[in-house]
């Protein structure tokens, strides 16, 4: 017959207490309905009784420490884009007279890429002779003959003189959004010009981990639907236009083996090392509270960032304690959680017990 025993009436001190812990601690239980598994694999009750001071369990619920070396790193997130890109628009009505470039054209610095004429108001468009009478300015000869025949006289009188737009970088035509002939409104897209050789991504994360982080640091990343790994580099930091947040620049390192397979739009996620080797502690997830874990649950087993979590400890006075922890990782294989903030002198009960637990002794049955 199982009797009951209280370990303050034998242990002399919190080491004596986490010494027969540790022999008496096993596996856990597959569940977290106060139940566990027997020798033979065997679901059984094992009921859990608490009263003002105390809290009864079995031995099965309480877990040793068991640690773990890893490497802290933080998820990095975004959509691969051209570094150096421009969407060209206008400032003021305008007709194109003409477009010197087509869509997916490579431009060098200060190439023409288009022709465009200022639409003028009357009061723009007219001058005063010396006699006080109005003229209106004589246009261009350099009109391009497809407006001629698409505008009347009095609406070609009142355009300004050809202005010539030029590449500011080298790069790619990407969207050629006019024709040659259109009369567009202010603040209208003409074209969106990129140097697609030379690309980055922009992650987003809280902002309290700027000062894990650094200019030039590593960064391993996978593109979504390709098996390769490739390589970039943090190139910026900065405060996002969001409270509380940071954008994180990635540059991308450009080689022969994947120059062609990296493309912009591509979502992409990596990771960053930070730190040194730090430990950590294996649980399964019956030790863990106040949680959702099933972003964990899918490759590639971690989050961005850890997620907080809380687990009950058993301290070195035998009281339990909720101690806030980080899950690092999951590992499918074992089932396992890897999670950071338990000290190696407290012990992990697996029971899921109420908050009105904090502070209580544990008794052993």
């Amino acid at each position: 017959m199982t009797m009951s025993i209280r370990l303050s009436k034998y242990c002399k001190n919190g080491a004596l207490l986490l010494t027969i812990l540790l022999m008496m601690a096993c596996e856990p239980p597959s569940t977290s309905n106060n139940s566990q598994l027997s020798g033979d694999n065997k679901q059984v009750d094992s009921p859990i009784f608490a009263d003002t001071d105390s809290v009864n369990m079995a031995a099965d619920y309480i877990l040793s420490i068991k640690p773990s070396r890893y490497q802290p790193s933080l998820g990095l997130q975004g959509v691969i884009e051209p570094v150096r890109q421009s969407r060209f628009v206008t400032i003021t009505d305008a007709i194109v007279q003409e477009v010197l470039v087509t869509e997916g054209q490579w431009v060098e610095e200060g190439a023409p890429l288009l022709i465009i004429n200022r639409r003028l108001s009357t009061e723009q468009g007219s001058t005063t002779t010396d006699d006080g009478t109005d003229r209106k300015p004589m246009q261009e000869n350099t009109v391009n003959k497809q407006i001629e025949s698409n505008q009347d006289k009095a609406s070609l009188m009142a355009l300004g003189p050809p202005i010539i737009v030029r590449s500011s970088f080298s790069g790619r035509v990407e969207n050629l959004y006019v024709e040659t002939g259109q009369q567009v409104d202010k603040r209208t897209s003409l074209l969106h010009l990129s140097d697609d050789k030379d690309l980055n991504f922009i992650a987003t994360l809280p902002i309290k981990t700027k000062p894990k982080l650094s200019i030039g640091q590593a960064v391993n990343f996978t593109a979504k639907g390709l098996s390769e790994q490739f390589a970039g580099q943090v190139s910026k930091l900065e405060a996002s236009e969001k409270p509380n947040e940071l954008s994180v620049y990635v540059h991308v390192i450009r080689d022969e083996a994947n120059r062609d397979t990296l493309k912009p739009d591509m979502v992409v996620t990596g990771r960053v090392d930070y730190g040194q080797i730090e430990v950590g502690t294996i649980v399964p997830e019956q030790a863990l509270h106040n949680v959702d874990l099933a972003v964990l649950k899918r490759p590639p087993y971690q989050s961005l960032t850890p997620l907080n979590a809380t687990v009950w400890i058993i301290k070195q006075d035998q009281r339990l304690t909720q101690q806030p922890v980080e899950v690092i990782k999951y590992e499918p294989s074992t089932e396992q959680y890897l999670i950071a903030g338990i000290s190696n002198d407290s012990l992990i009960c697996l029971a899921d017990l109420p908050k009105t637990s904090a502070g209580k002794k544990v008794v052993i049955s």
